[in-house]
């Protein structure tokens, strides 16, 4: 079977998220990769063009996965928009948990943040627009709705960063967590702008 036929390019990408979330940033070998997908180590930089590129093309595959989890929910919540957003916020999280590399400043730096991270996610832009729509609903002001979203966003990485190092508290859930902590943003802003 030739190498196009089985589609390496997207099957290197695949097995290098594997490889990632197994072995994080710098256990991440691309010789590893190619192994594992019956090829030459030079395979990942022919497709790829370098580290730089197999990255990239890791963070758009997972956008997209992520992207996927954000429709659902849109599509099942419609204008629902606080409930939209909840739910994708713990989706997110969940995301994160399971791809801690994506809370690595070293993956980051390879592709670039400002070029390809992951606030130029469609996913993350998906979830961002909920709020943003419930807070434009209710005539909340851009420089109040952005200052509250630094908390969500507080709130995700430090969830994920607590979870993947294995420091969350004993007896402590995480879903009911994050759940609670993100209700209390909301009750805050909505008392803050008198609509509690």
């Amino acid at each position: 079977m030739k190498e196009t036929e089985r589609n390496l390019q997207g099957e290197l990408v695949e097995e290098a998220v594997r490889q990632m979330q197994k072995n994080g940033v710098y256990g991440f070998s691309a010789r590893a990769v190619a192994e594992a997908c019956g090829v030459s180590c030079a395979a990942p930089f022919k497709y790829f063009d370098g580290r730089r590129g197999l990255f990239v093309a890791m963070s758009a595959y997972l956008d997209h996965m992520l992207l996927k989890i954000m429709e659902e929910i849109e599509e099942r919540l419609g204008t629902e928009y606080k409930k939209a957003h909840l739910e994708m916020n713990v989706a997110y999280i969940h995301f994160l948990c399971q791809n801690p590399f994506l809370i690595s400043e070293s993956f980051w730096k390879t592709i670039d943040e400002r070029q390809a991270g992951i606030r130029k996610w469609k996913s993350f832009q998906k979830m961002a627009a909920q709020f943003r729509m419930y807070c434009q609903e209710r005539q909340i002001p851009e420089e109040v709705y952005k200052s509250y979203y630094f908390n969500f966003q507080t709130l995700a990485y430090g969830a994920a960063f607590v979870t993947v190092n294995g420091l969350l508290l004993e007896g402590i859930n995480l879903q009911s967590g994050i759940e609670d902590l993100q209700e209390r943003i909301y009750r805050n802003l909505e008392q803050t702008m008198g609509l509690a």
